[in-house]
């Protein structure tokens, strides 16, 4: 069965598309970000959260106001997986 955590990740609003958009640019601060996702703060904020969270994304405070967000392995890893269930839904 598949766990509440799992669908929270897959199904929060543009939580996979701002991991899918650290991936591809390394490193992004919030504002970065924020100019990328067509969402609000809030929803931004949230699947942030939920991303740190489970690990899938890296909070790194480089300076009292620079704050960096990246992709953690685990999370290349959790993006390839839902990679690989769309090509068996494709299928």
């Amino acid at each position: 069965m598949v766990s509440d955590d799992v669908r929270e990740l897959i199904g929060r609003k543009r939580t996979i598309e701002i991991l899918e958009l650290l991936i591809a640019s390394d490193s992004l601060n919030y504002s970065e970000i924020e100019s990328e996702i067509a969402s609000s703060s809030d929803t931004i904020t949230d699947a942030l959260e939920l991303l740190c969270e489970h690990e899938l994304v890296e909070r790194v405070e480089e300076g009292p106001k620079n704050v960096k967000y990246h992709a953690t392995e685990t999370g290349q890893d959790f993006h390839r997986a839902i990679e690989a269930i769309e090509d068996m839904l494709r299928e």
